[in-house]
């Protein structure tokens, strides 16, 4: 488990504040965790978690069997509402005030949802300001949840949006809404990695061709967007994290990155890191293994000018799968 920080303490006249909400989350796909951080940019070191959701009563799952990233393959962020919602495939569980829960927590909600007796294995998940639920299975389907922050149990899909793209799709990668240009992100891997965009999100319900789609010559396992800035981060397989501007207007094909980030000392076999980005304050968060990486200034980052903040988690059996963080 995370090795945790301590908090409170105790001072003469009275009892302390209590310590601030955390705003940095990653997940422990091995330890069938989530960790929370009060600052969102800490020095470079070992990581020291402020609080930690894990335990039988979370519904996170027991740790055990060969660790996994797919135990936790996303988490989604209700920043606004102070909520995370938690991808644990046939569910996904819904943790309120996350920012101050900390231990063996009940969940406070668990969505599942079954279609055609198919059951939806929530797999990549996104949560619009509009408390709209969007989770990409596997196969590429897309189901759309509104009111999100209100559901419990057993739900039907709003939407479905199905990627028609003249192949089997085998795995996803992530799933992105630009809200602005309401547009539609979808990370699919038939025999290489694209990201499928369709235009009218909040609309979209059917099987569809792709408006777009940006093809890459490494495979590709996790990408996000700072909407405000029209950047679109990707990150491959061989750890290098390229990005793209303005991505809403980028043409089918393979485009060219106009920026590149290489960060060393990927502390796994697999290179393969997890993204997320912070457009308030311009940062990108990357986690791999027991390694988070912290770019500041990220809209302009690359190789020539790379500065990354590196933390490491103690002990050795933490597996990162996931980021999401609050301005």
């Amino acid at each position: 488990m995370f090795f945790v920080a301590g908090c409170g303490g105790s001072s003469v006249g009275g009892p302390s504040a209590p310590p601030p909400p955390s705003k940095l989350f990653v997940a422990d796909a091995a330890n069938r965790a989530i960790g929370s951080l009060i600052d969102p940019n800490p020095a470079p070191g070992t990581l020291a978690v402020d609080r930690i959701v894990a335990g039988p009563s979370t519904g996170l799952g027991t740790p055990g069997g060969t660790p996994s990233v797919a135990s936790i393959p996303s988490i989604a962020l209700d920043a606004a509402g102070d909520r995370l919602y938690v991808a644990v495939q046939g569910s996904a569980l819904v943790f309120d005030h996350i920012g101050t829960v900390n231990g063996d927590v009940p969940r406070s909600r668990s969505l599942q949802s079954v279609v055609n007796a198919h059951v939806v294995n929530f797999f990549g998940l996104h949560i619009t300001a509009a408390d709209t639920l969007y989770a990409v299975e596997p196969t590429g389907e897309v189901r759309v949840f509104n009111n999100a922050s209100t559901l419990d149990g057993a739900v039907a899909p709003d939407r479905t949006i199905t990627p028609n793209i003249g192949a089997a799709i085998n795995s996803t990668f992530g799933v992105v809404v630009d809200a602005g240009q309401d547009m539609l992100y979808v990370g699919v891997a038939p025999s290489s990695s694209s990201i499928v965009v369709f235009n009218n999100a909040a609309t979209a319900n059917a099987t569809l061709a792709p408006d777009r789609t940006l093809n890459f010559s490494a495979a590709v396992g996790s990408f996000c967007l700072d909407q405000d800035r029209d950047i679109l981060y990707v990150a491959q397989s061989d750890g290098r994290i390229v990005s793209f501007d303005n991505a809403s207007a980028l043409a089918t094909g393979t485009p060219t990155p106009n920026r590149t980030m290489t960060l060393t000392t990927i502390t796994t076999s697999s290179k393969q890191l997890f993204v997320t980005v912070d457009t308030d304050n311009n940062r990108l968060y990357a986690v791999n293994g027991t390694t988070v990486f912290i770019v500041s200034g990220a809209s302009i980052a690359d190789d020539a000018m790379l500065g990354a903040t590196q933390l490491t988690v103690s002990p050795a059996s933490t597996l990162l799968s996931a980021v999401a963080v609050r301005p």
